[in-house]
């Protein structure tokens, strides 16, 4: 299977899908994802590595993800890339970015930034901090 189709000018499906069996849902909530995500980008003005896509429930399992995680339906750990300076200011930036375009769910860590659409899905919206 290829994995070098783009989706969006700046992101292939072989970044989002589950790497375990390249399923992905390429639903509603992902075209609204990846519409957000590619306009993140673009304001962001740097590359973003996606770390984790879409996850099977067996890959979840495996990376240790929430047992309710969006992963199973539709989020992105993103990783900015090509930026000089401090990566947690870039994280910063990118989380700014993130909250204005109105992703429902944020999560920040240290080397990266957790991105969904809880709120499309009839789940509360939720910000969370594992910073050190």
């Amino acid at each position: 299977m290829k994995t070098n189709v783009q989706i969006t000018e700046h992101f292939t499906l072989g970044e989002l899908w589950s790497p375990d069996t390249c399923e992905i849902y390429c639903d509603e909530l992902f075209w609204k994802h990846m519409d957000m995500l590619e306009e993140a980008r673009c304001q962001f003005g740097g590359r973003l590595k996606v770390n984790s896509g879409h996850r099977s429930a067996e890959h979840n399992t495996k990376v240790g993800g929430a047992e309710r995680s969006m992963h199973l339906r539709f989020a992105t750990d993103l990783h900015p890339l090509g930026r000089a300076g401090d990566l947690s200011v870039a994280l910063s930036e990118l989380y700014f970015v993130c909250k204005s375009l109105g992703f429902s769910g944020i999560g920040r860590y240290n080397s990266f930034l957790h991105v969904d659409h809880r709120g499309f899905i009839d789940r509360p919206g939720a910000e969370w901090d594992y910073r050190n």
